[in-house]
């Protein structure tokens, strides 16, 4: 007669559940020797030993229980757990699948099922298991968390959303419910719900450093950088250990220009966990931005050695290439990054400016659009319809973007527009309207959409920097200078300003952002050669940072400097009107380049050896700009040799001039 086991079983698994592994499991071999067909015993051996780490152990339990078990749908799922236990992912899916052969409607094969298809990436086969699940099951919290993640791998964040929208009515109360869903709304860039989510999160669980994450990504996402920075440190205070944290933590810090103490912050981060990539990452930056291009290459080398096919580290270690003027050793990395993560923004974005610079105008526009996938974005989408180029809009808003440069460029385009007959309105801060309200009158420049009805069926938008890929993707095609015009009034009032002179209208410092302005502003101390020059008058049209150089410049007394109210009521209104009267300009890569080259006034432009992509990789002219004269740095670096030379083109023009 065989014993009765209940109460060994009964003992066993209470040991069990205490955690106390290497007392029940003799237990349970022991009930097997006595009950060698118990599948439950064996069963809860086999769980004991892989819980405890033994998978050897547990695997002969379970093939013999599976063995002896044929007909058992769970005998083969704890076969299956036992695969899984050991990597072997393909036969862990031959288990389950058995399983759910044997019971077509035994939930947690095919949910198993599901979730080793989502482990080898087979997540079109894995969403549609997940499917089978909740066909079964409905309110399968688990099949339907697994799922949105699925989605959301597959780039289908709207369904993704779904499911989380379902898990927290499910479960209102579940904070992790409520964290997939600021996530998915991230990716969706829907940031003032995504920090609404998290904040929900918080609520029931206020200590919950992943819900702090989440808003700050979603804060950043508002361009809410002073409440991005106020939610990461919040994160990073909970979970200190955590480099993702810290990363989030450094980088706000750099963009509200903190960057001694990011520096400081990322080397002690480092010092306490040296194996974190990201935050080695995040110190390349942070030293990049500092002028340290050695520091910067060493920390990013630390970066890659921690993790030698981290994406985002490729990207950086290509940010650096190009910084130090080598374009195709920087794109081989940014196509390697991109081979790891396909969608990872800025790899996206050195590739696309690689192909615009090489004249790979549709590649480049494509790939151009992925700016908005920057935190802080370069802009806040509106309320209604994206225009997809194709639709006729019964009105267009042209949402303007970027800097000032930016504007000037790409403005022309909505010429285009209005040669198709399509109404448009392009939206742009109130500093500029006056400035590009001049750009065509049958485009009405707008600084808000309180004349607008939003509400409209056919009202749609576009980002400024987009029409090119919607419109006119070869700038060939684009509308030649003179596209923008100077007041005449203006014109008139600053022809006395000049002297009588061959004179020339200087700039020396654009966007002071480190992250923009690496290689293209130079000291004003290197115009010493044209303030040398006989006959040759210069004016500054710098404003604002660089300007305080005119105080302790050697040659200031050479330099004629405009009033404090110089464009006060719009930008660069007063120098749009005085290029008129000027012989020449003289500039760094600044938005001033833009503003002579749209307005058809000869300029020269001192580039380094390889610019920004929109003036190409060679050459002296731009199809951008007829007017202006590109001179490229001969060696890396070296601007004293490059003014000598533009101060010898000067020279020559006066000659010309004085013909």
């Amino acid at each position: 007669m065989q014993k009765d086991f209940r109460a060994d079983l009964a003992r066993a698994g209470a040991l069990h559940r205490e955690g106390r592994l290497d007392q029940a499991i003799p237990i349970y071999r022991a009930i097997l020797r006595e009950a060698p067909n118990s599948f439950e015993v064996a069963r809860l051996l086999t769980l004991a030993l892989l819980q405890s780490g033994r998978p050897k152990e547990a695997h002969a339990v379970a093939r013999k229980a599976r063995d002896s078990h044929k007909s058992n749908p769970h005998a083969q799922l704890i076969m299956g757990a036992v695969y899984q236990a050991e990597e072997k992912w393909d036969r862990a899916l031959a288990a389950f699948e058995k399983s759910a052969e044997l019971d077509p409607g035994l939930v947690e094969a095919h949910y198993l099922a599901a979730n080793t298809l989502a482990r080898l990436d087979r997540l079109e086969e894995a969403v549609a298991r997940y499917d089978r699940v909740l066909e079964i099951d409905g309110k399968s919290v688990h099949a339907l968390a697994n799922r949105s993640v699925a989605l959301s791998r597959l780039g289908r964040p709207t369904e993704a959303l779904v499911d989380c929208d379902r898990l927290v009515k499910l479960e209102p109360r579940d904070p992790r419910h409520h964290l997939s869903r600021a996530g998915t709304l991230l990716e969706l860039g829907r940031f003032s719900e995504a920090v609404d989510a998290a904040d929900a999160a918080l609520h029931l669980s206020p200590k919950l450093a992943d819900a702090y994450f989440l808003k700050g990504q979603g804060l950043a996402g508002l361009a809410d950088v002073v409440g991005a920075r106020a939610a990461f440190a919040e994160a990073a205070s909970l979970a200190p250990d955590v480099p993702q944290f810290q990363a989030a933590l450094i980088r706000t810090d750099r963009q509200l220009g903190n960057r001694s103490a990011a520096k400081t912050a990322a080397e002690k981060a480092v010092a306490r966990l040296p194996g974190a990539a990201t935050i080695w990452r995040e110190l390349a930056e942070v030293r990049r931005e500092l002028q340290d291009p050695w520091g910067a290459r060493e920390a990013i080398e630390r970066a890659l050695a921690a993790a030698p096919d981290d994406p985002a580290s490729l990207a950086t270690k290509a940010t650096l290439l190009l910084d130090a003027d080598h374009p195709y050793e920087a794109r081989v990395l940014a196509d390697k990054a991109l081979f790891v993560d396909p969608a990872l923004p800025m790899a996206r974005y050195i590739r696309a400016c690689d192909d615009l610079a090489e004249g790979r105008w549709e590649a480049g526009w494509e790939g151009y659009e992925v700016r908005s996938s920057f935190l802080p974005p370069p802009y806040r989408p509106l309320p209604f319809a994206r225009w997809d180029g194709r639709t006729p809009p019964d009105l267009l808003i042209v949402l303007g973007e970027q800097g000032i440069g930016d504007h000037i460029q790409y403005a022309r385009l909505v010429r285009l527009l209005a040669d198709r007959g399509i109404p448009t309105r392009l939206l742009v801060k109130p500093r500029l309207a006056p400035l590009l309200s001049r750009m065509d009158v049958r485009v009405p420049v707008i600084t808000d959409l309180t004349s607008i009805d939003t509400s409209a069926p056919g009202l749609y938008w576009a980002p400024l920097s987009s029409l090119p890929r919607l419109i006119a993707p070869n700038p060939a095609s684009w509308p030649r200078p003179p596209y923008l015009t100077a007041q005449p009034e203006r014109i008139a009032r600053w022809r006395d300003i000049v002297p009588d002179a061959f004179t020339v209208g200087i700039a020396w410092q654009g966007d002071p952002s480190p992250t923009v302005d690496i290689g293209r502003s130079v000291p004003l101390n290197l115009f010493a050669p044209l303030a040398a020059l006989d006959g040759v008058e210069l004016i500054s049209l710098q404003q604002g940072f660089g300007e305080e150089q005119l105080d302790v410049c050697p040659f200031a007394g050479r330099i004629q400097r405009l009033g404090p109210d110089w464009d006060e009521d719009g930008a660069y209104l007063d120098t749009s009107a005085l290029l008129q009267h000027l012989d020449l300009v003289v500039t760094t890569d600044s938005s001033l380049a833009h503003l002579a080259g749209a307005r058809d006034r000869p300029a020269i432009v001192a580039l380094k050896a390889v610019p920004e992509w929109r003036w190409g990789r060679s050459g002296q002219t731009t199809p951008l700009y007829p007017s202006l004269s590109l001179v490229r740095q001969e060696t890396s670096g070296d601007f004293t040799g490059l003014f000598a030379r533009i101060a010898s083109m000067v020279a020559d023009r006066r000659r010309e001039a004085r013909r």
